[in-house]
């Protein structure tokens, strides 16, 4: 079977999937995106989130950690369900990401599928190793590298049809592949919606994230780190994540409702109430906080809650 074939047969079996989108680079030549990375490092931008440094060869260098590696496919799936009610506006908001059930497992679940159809595929054995935020990846570069879209000003990824909202995942193989070009263009142009409204100023330039800043470093990741409580910005109503950045971005205007029941909202998970905490999170994006840090983070912009609600 010649490479092109069976990337043909990749393809159409992410599609069948329920993936929105799929694409192929090889892990030849450069990545794109891999110089913001070091920067961040040498700066300090990490923050707290210290696995991000233990991974970084990693991540910069696939073959550090899988030499054998040739290819690499990325499948996408859009997540938007549409935006909060604006007659709820100063409330405690949780991103649009968590408003369902977890993505991992429906990736997961998923991504497995393709071991045995690709040893069945080319009659031997082969060398797979499926990402998801679960690997030393840079999701965003293979996924540029693949054809899929762009990484943006705000770091996000950009995709060519979906805009921002969505979740990408995917695996690395030895087998060789057809791989697709790798995407070169329209971008952000000279925007920088994201940059000026972001409220704690972590976007410090175009493509730059400074994570101690980030709203979502200290409320998704390291709510209750020792440092929360003097580094993580409070003047804002996000509780579990932000989504300022992607709610101003032009290229969200293609954006599109997914058709995956998973990722429709739940009660209680648009916006953080007393109805939250009485749920069993399990199976919620909301359970990589924790209750105790979903709390952590209402506590911290309590304040900034009640004197916006005064106004009104």
């Amino acid at each position: 079977m010649t490479a092109v074939s069976l990337t043909e047969r990749v393809k159409a079996l992410a599609l069948s999937l329920g993936f929105d989108d799929v694409g192929i680079a090889s892990v030849d030549g450069a990545l794109p995106y891999t110089e913001y990375v070091r920067l961040a490092f040498i700066e300090g931008r990490f923050g707290p989130l210290d696995y991000l440094e233990r991974t970084l060869d990693a991540r910069l260098n696939l073959s550090t950690v899988f030499p054998d590696a040739r290819s690499v496919v990325v499948v996408v799936k859009n997540y938007y369900t549409g935006d909060h009610p604006k007659t709820s506006e100063h409330q405690a908001k949780i991103a649009r990401y968590a408003w369902g059930k977890d993505y991992h497992q429906w990736f997961k679940k998923r991504l497995k599928s393709f071991r045995p159809f690709l040893v069945d595929a080319v009659g031997h054995e082969i060398k797979f190793w499926p990402f998801n935020d679960t690997g030393p990846f840079l999701e965003r570069s293979w996924a540029t590298k693949a054809g899929l879209g762009f990484i943006g000003k705000s770091a996000l990824f950009i995709h060519r049809r979906f805009g921002t909202w969505t979740l990408l995942g995917g695996f690395a193989t030895d087998l060789i592949l057809d791989p697709n070009p790798s995407y070169k263009g329209p971008d952000c142009g000279v925007c920088t919606r994201c940059l000026d409204a972001c409220p704690t100023k972590a976007i410090v330039a175009p493509h730059q994230i400074d994570a101690n800043k980030c709203i979502s470093t200290w409320t998704i990741e390291r709510p209750l780190h020792e440092s929360a409580s003097s580094l993580a910005p409070c003047d804002h109503v996000w509780a579990f994540g932000c989504d300022i950045c992607q709610e101003v971005c032009p290229w969200n205007k293609f954006q599109q409702t997914t058709q995956e029941e998973r990722f429709l909202p739940l009660p209680g998970r648009v916006f953080l109430t007393k109805e939250t905490f009485e749920q069993d999170l399990t199976g919620s994006p909301l359970y990589r906080s924790k209750k105790s840090g979903l709390l952590a983070n209402y506590l911290r912009i309590k304040n900034t809650l009640m004197r916006l609600n005064t106004r009104e």
